[in-house]
């Protein structure tokens, strides 16, 4: 009863479709994921007086890994988040703690004031020198980052796609990957090329159904799916 009461309530918290900024519901995740990408929820508290909050999501293949790294300015924290499409079973109760299963792994730190300020800086600089126009659409089996930040009271969504030399000159990364302490590696190898239209081949996609992603100016939009029983679009 427990268990049914638990997912019950994770389909009404999914159906809102709306990021918290939480993703270890895995129903809440699955129907909200592109709003959490897209920082939305970071967005809709972005006002003047609001607290610097930067969310940088590294997309290293979808059917690999996930990353988001959550900056809190104020509290000088880095949360990372890191989400697998693929882990290994490991034994679980029939109670709650099967949602941790799909959850996941969580980690925050507390950082120096010094360190927060070499994030931001470095993530000021990178949008200053973007030149390369960002692909339409992305697909979710390259790498990319996707940087939606409320800073100074303004929002701003950026993305930065690899191979692309914007990409490869990145300095938050680095800076990112100094305080994560996550036990998950760094999936940090993206493809020499994107791979698209004329390169598809079903078993490319290693039985994982992938998307396509639009960016607007403050957010990701949802395309279309493609993968293993699926055409190109």
């Amino acid at each position: 009863m427990r268990l049914f009461l638990l997912f019950s309530l994770a389909v009404l918290t999914a159906c809102a479709q709306t990021s918290s900024g939480e993703i270890s519901n895995p129903l809440e995740r699955r129907w909200a994921w592109i709003d959490f990408i897209s920082a939305a929820d970071i967005r809709r508290e972005c006002r003047a007086g609001a607290p610097d909050r930067i969310r940088f999501v590294l997309n290293a293949d979808r059917s690999r890994q996930v990353r988001a790294y959550d900056l809190d300015v104020a509290a000088a924290t880095v949360r990372t988040r890191v989400h697998r499409a693929r882990v290994p079973l490991r034994a679980f109760r029939l109670d709650e703690s099967i949602l941790s299963y799909f959850s996941p792994a969580d980690d925050t730190v507390r950082v120096e004031a010094a360190a927060v300020d070499q994030i931001v800086e470095a993530w000021r600089s990178d949008r200053a020198r973007k030149a390369d126009p960002v692909p339409d659409p992305l697909l979710t089996e390259w790498h990319f980052w996707l940087v939606g930040a409320c800073v100074d009271g303004s929002f701003t969504f950026d993305a930065w796609v690899s191979p692309d030399p914007d990409y490869q000159a990145l300095s938050f990364p680095a800076a990112l990957f100094t305080h994560d302490i996550s036990s998950i590696p760094v999936n940090r190898k993206g493809a020499d090329r994107r791979l698209g239209r004329l390169d598809y081949n079903p078993a490319r996609q290693h039985g994982f159904s992938h998307y396509m992603l639009h960016l607007r100016d403050d957010r990701a939009v949802l395309g279309q799916n493609y993968g293993e029983d699926q055409s190109f679009p």
